[in-house]
């Protein structure tokens, strides 16, 4: 979300918990919503009564057994599409019975944010709170999540601690599950939270909602999402929020499909389902949604692959402030207009979600590229063709049995009716029809689709005997980037993700971490996804130039398992001492494993716990043909020297290639009084992406006259420029530069780029 959607939206969540009585401080990027006392509760030191602290990181408890579903974690297919009403007062009979009624004609599935007392405070939902409700919500056949204010504050208590209190919902009807969090900025520790939950209940919902992309780094959000899918042992689900329908009528399209893709290619790659938050009210700078919105918002999603829908929000919120409209019902609990157009899209979404539910949305694309970088356009060599101005959504749903695939179009018009046109060939299309859900002769003549769509809508066809996608097959012999992997801990810093020893990229210095606060094992596990041969294991340092092996697992065995319950060990060494030149490469006699486990039990100290660092991961079945020596991207220290450039009037230098952390990072810089100096992550997308550092030459300038000066030849301390995003563009101090790698540029007055540098933090 950008800097300007997370405002408006952050709003409407402020007042919401001022209702509840409860306000947390924002975060520092200005992009978090509500945090009532208990949605991001501060992890205590030391433990609570009769509790052992977990590492805050840790995504399971280690334990003497491991059940085989940890392992072979297998996405959970639904009967259908899941509806999810959010903020419903339902704190007495009487609301019970007329909200409830309301949203079992709307075909509301589960409830996720439930008033138990007039005003909201979060220490008030307690078990017996819920008890009433959900007795009375499984006679409208409703589900409703518990804001149980100890699983609010779940991080507190151990493993059986949550498993208590979960027990204590067994047997009630009208449970879904549990609302442990919303937008913690670092969710990871959240996931054993998520792991107690689910060994009581594997199937319950479970919300832990993700801040959107905007808040994080550009090129990170897809890892901070599979980091945490990772960490899950059972199946769970990915959820986030984005708010893209401005007050003027437009679309952030940027937002709202990179949001989408990125939950969708993670959730892929992980074993995830995911949800989403549907706009469904206005505020300030957001417009109160029509009926072809909605439609629009929710299509869109199922397009891209989600499996659960949240309206954000049902009820008006019942605050003072004049400036919220109403929602799918007003301050007074009454039906607006909008409640007719959610019954309908509901029963639609029903109809064909049966479909939907059991398939993955394996490619996306759009007929028309009107906003750059947010989505990818129709291939040429794609079976479906737009003809003419047709503007839509074309996804491919891959149903999980491997049965044929089913063709998604939605019409990207969200204002008006629109009659779409495609070539389709021979293709042989069934429509499914939106009233009965069975399928029924496609519109199709002389090898044209032609759809009929209301503003948002979607048509859905089953494809008979082709593939319209097949997933491109890596010639990589490296088994390990095909893998699903999951892992009993993650560094969740921003720097290290899990998702990155497994990509196939070698040379790149980025890596993945397991984290361990209290010096216990913690393992990182591929399921090569069938039973392969394997007789190699190649294990790359993280990090590059002097900060190459700095993190490097001290003490370690290679693992491999048939069935993830018994494990042979192929490899093990103890207190580790790499040639630093080189890759550590282990090889063993051949054996037959679907899983191959990396066991940490010796670390390196960071940040005052243990911390292994992996850079890649390379699994083979090697018959001699893959390089056995392979160099490193370790640099002696003695030859961390800086990069320098010039042209004769300008020069640009920093003073070391790689600098670690807390270290003092020096750039010296001459040219005219009019050039400026930038720096900046390598891979910035102006205009998109966070994080820019600025200083120039001259402060006089009207347009930089914030920014410090530099004088020419003089070196500076890049710890003393300032940043700001394309987002916020007010320049405030900047304080720590995180880990990664990094470009300073000088331009002229004009912006042109007269000289780069390059340096990286570790």
């Amino acid at each position: 979300m950008s800097e300007k959607s997370g405002n408006a939206f952050k709003i409407i969540k402020r007042v919401i918990c001022l209702m509840a009585g409860a306000i947390l401080a924002l975060s520092a990027l200005g992009l978090t919503g509500c945090k009532t006392a208990g949605d991001e509760p501060a992890v205590t030191s030391g433990t609570t009564p009769g509790n052992t602290a977990a590492p805050a990181t840790s995504g399971t408890e280690p334990s003497e057994t491991e059940p085989e579903a940890a392992t072979s974690k297998k996405v959970l297919t639904r009967d259908n599409i899941i509806i999810n009403a959010y903020l419903v007062q339902l704190q007495n009979a009487e609301l019970r019975k007329s909200l409830m009624e309301y949203m079992k004609q709307a075909e509301i599935d589960v409830v996720s944010h439930v008033y138990v007392d007039d005003v909201w405070v979060a220490q008030g939902h307690t078990f017996d709170k819920y008890v009433p409700i959900m007795n009375d919500a499984a006679n409208y056949g409703l589900k409703i999540y518990s804001r149980d204010y100890r699983v609010q504050t779940g991080l507190n208590y151990t493993d059986d601690q949550l498993r208590a209190i979960a027990e204590e919902y067994r047997g009630y009807d009208g449970f879904a599950g549990f609302y442990v969090v919303d937008e913690p900025y670092d969710p990871n520790p959240y996931a054993r939270v998520e792991n107690a939950l689910r060994s009581v209940f594997p199937d319950c919902f479970v919300n832990i909602n993700f801040l959107p992309r905007g808040a994080y780094p550009e090129g990170t959000y897809y890892k901070r999402l599979t980091d945490f899918g990772s960490l899950v042992t059972y199946w769970g689900t990915l959820s986030l929020d984005v708010y893209a329908f401005d007050k003027n009528g437009g679309v952030d399209e940027y937002q709202l499909f990179k949001n989408y893709d990125d939950l969708r290619r993670a959730a892929l790659d992980t074993g995830m389902n995911t949800a989403v938050y549907v706009q469904s009210v206005g505020y300030v700078n957001y417009r109160r949604p029509s009926g072809g919105d909605l439609r629009y918002n929710m299509m869109s999603a199922l397009a891209y692959g989600v499996k659960e829908l949240k309206f954000f929000t049902w009820c008006k919120p019942g605050a003072s402030d004049s400036n919220y409209t109403d929602a799918i019902f007003d301050v007074d609990k009454q039906p607006t207009e909008l409640y007719n157009d959610v019954c309908a899209i509901n029963k639609k979404i029903h109809v064909i979600g049966k479909y939907l539910a059991s398939g993955d949305a394996v490619a996306v694309y759009h007929t028309r590229q009107k906003t750059a970088g947010a989505y990818e356009t129709v291939p040429g060599t794609f079976p479906v063709q737009a003809e003419g101005k047709t503007d839509a959504i074309v996804s491919v749903i891959a149903p999980r049995d491997g049965g044929d695939q089913f063709l998604m179009i939605v019409n990207k018009n969200y204002k008006k009716a629109q009659t779409l046109t495609f070539s389709v060939g021979n293709l042989e299309l069934l429509l499914v029809d939106d009233v009965t859900g069975e399928l029924k002769a496609a519109p199709v003549t002389d090898g044209v689709l032609t759809l009929e769509l209301e503003a948002g809508d979607c048509a859905l066809l089953k494809v008979s005997g082709v593939k319209l996608y097949t997933p491109e097959q890596s010639d990589d012999p490296n088994l390990a980037i095909s893998a699903m992997l999951s892992a009993t801990s993650a560094a969740g810093d921003g720097n290290a993700f899990l998702c990155n020893i497994h990509d196939g990229i070698y040379d790149d210095g980025a890596k993945g971490a397991l984290i361990s606060a209290d010096g216990s094992a913690q393992n990182v596990t591929f399921d090569l996804g069938a039973i392969k041969t394997v007789n190699r294991v190649d294990l790359y340092p993280g990090g590059k130039g002097a900060a190459c092996f700095r993190y490097f697992p001290e003490s370690f065995k290679i693992l491999t398992s048939a069935d993830g319950i018994t494990w042979k060990q192929a490899a093990a060494e103890t207190n580790f001492e790499p040639d630093k030149s080189l890759v550590p490469v282990f090889k063993f006699d051949k054996t037959e494993a679907r899983y191959v486990r990396i066991e940490v039990t010796g670390f390196k100290q960071k940040d005052g716990r243990g911390c292994a660092e992996l850079g890649e991961v390379a699994i083979y079945n090697d018959g001699g043909t893959i390089q056995d020596k392979i160099p490193t991207l370790y640099t002696d220290p003695a030859d961390n020297v800086g990069d320098s450039v010039e042209d004769g009037k300008h020069s640009l230098s920093a003073s070391k290639k790689t600098y670690s952390k807390d270290e003092t990072i020096i750039i010296t810089a001459s040219g005219e009084a009019t050039d400026y100096v930038v720096f900046y992550p390598e891979n910035y997308v102006p205009g998109k992406d966070a994080g820019v550092y600025y200083a120039c030459f001259d402060n006089s300038i009207e347009s930089r006259r914030n920014w410090p000066e530099l004088e020419n030849g003089k070196p500076s301390n890049v710890f003393d420029w300032c940043c700001a995003t394309p987002q916020n563009p007010q320049v405030v101090p900047f304080i720590g530069i995180p880990e990664g790698d990094y470009k300073v540029v000088m331009r002229n007055n004009a912006g042109t780029v007269l000289l780069e540098v390059f340096f990286t933090v570790e």
